[in-house]
């Protein structure tokens, strides 16, 4: 891992940082941004992931991660830094997994700032594999899918859908990846969701009854779809991660100005222990999921075994942090901060994140899964 960013890198991060803070609406918001999400993607933003394509689908990663965390910074919006995820999670699993047909028919329009999604969770089982409900029946060249997915993020006008499915192959179970239209017919999304946070993020169900599904539509053969699925869920996972360190910042700033200006009896809030204590607790939270998140994506890069628990490790430490940050700041702001505005806000758009790419359980069970593992594989190499 290098640490020192490139001149690329830095450049990317002032250009996209630069859109960002021209174009985003100041919260409360209500509704997805589309303007900022246009601007930033007429300017490019998508083609740095495939800018680098001959040499692999990562190596240009490092230049969208510097732009990545400018955005998410600039923004200060949780619902909108899960879109970008979600969108070069996407990008980067047809760039990896998909076929030249594939990313021909897809990359053109997703680069252009069409919108995808990836449809994992469904209603009782959440986003356990093993227990898919949605179903992916193929016979010879032709199938179909019938099932629901439920909470997935910009279902209601995404593009191209990812939807992940069980299967049958060769008589063994496996998992579907289907690289859906959901204009075709049999798939119905339900308009935005009520949500806690994230209000900014259109996050709604779909039905999918009847649809067609070919061989030309399975990002992989359900074989590989398991292993493929994970790859591509780190990937998200690690960003999730990421964009909780970063998203923080802003506001840990803004926080810094008020208690030194904020006091009584002659005394401003930067002076006692405990406000101090808390503004420290934050910035460690932050480094710390955002280096680990960084660690994460480097060994996603490599290939390393040990990313499929990193990429969790990452994802669940960031988002506990950024509870934890917002909660300090509720707490630093008082009644100031408890009233309806950016940072209230902030603290709804936080707790989301306790849920939103898997719940803490589902993070926790993979790495216990990776731990023993490891250990297994420790015990075998040692006897």
């Amino acid at each position: 891992m290098n640490f020192e960013a490139t001149p690329d890198q830095r450049a990317a991060a002032a250009t996209y940082r630069a859109i960002a803070l021209r174009h985003f609406a100041p919260s409360p918001r209500r509704g997805f941004d589309w303007a900022t999400w246009r601007a930033l993607s007429e300017a490019g933003l998508w083609r740095t992931l495939v800018a680098g394509r001959d040499a692999g689908a990562d190596a240009s990663l490092n230049v969208f991660i510097a732009a990545f965390e400018a955005i998410v910074t600039a923004t200060r919006s949780v619902g909108f830094a899960m879109a970008l995820a979600n969108q070069a999670t996407v990008i980067r699993a047809l760039l990896l997994h998909g076929t030249p047909a594939q990313r021909d028919r897809f990359l053109p329009a997703l680069t252009s700032g069409a919108v995808a999604a990836t449809a994992i969770s469904e209603k009782g089982t959440g986003t356990e594999i093993r227990a898919l409900q949605s179903r992916v029946t193929l016979d010879c060249q032709d199938g179909r899918l019938d099932g629901h997915k439920y909470n997935i993020s910009h279902a209601p006008d995404a593009a191209l859908i990812l939807v992940a499915a069980s299967a049958t192959h060769d008589g063994r179970p496996g998992t579907a990846l289907v690289l859906l239209d959901p204009q075709c017919a049999g798939v119905t999304r339900t308009a935005p969701q009520e949500t806690l946070g994230v209000a900014d993020l259109p996050i709604g169900d779909m039905t999918f009854d009847g649809v067609p599904v070919g061989t030309d539509d399975l990002l992989c053969s359900p074989k590989d779809g398991l292993r493929v699925l994970m790859d591509i869920a780190s990937m998200n996972r690690a960003l999730f991660g990421l964009l909780c360190a970063d998203v923080v910042g802003p506001f840990l700033d803004d926080a810094l100005a008020y208690v030194g200006e904020r006091g009584a009896l002659g005394v401003t809030l930067d002076k006692h222990q405990h406000v101090q204590r808390r503004l420290v607790d934050i910035h460690v939270g932050a480094e710390r999921s955002r280096w680990m998140a960084l660690a994460a994506l480097d060994q996603l890069r490599a290939g390393d075994p040990s990313a499929l628990a990193s990429c969790s490790i990452a994802k669940l430490g960031g988002a506990r942090d950024l509870t934890q940050a917002a909660l300090h700041l509720l707490a630093i702001y008082g009644s100031d901060g408890y009233r309806r505005g950016p940072l209230a806000t902030f603290v709804a758009d936080a707790l989301a994140m306790g849920t939103a790419g898997g719940t803490e359980e589902m993070h926790a069970r993979n790495i216990f899964s990776q731990m023993q593992r490891r250990a297994t594989a420790s015990h075998m190499h040692a006897a």
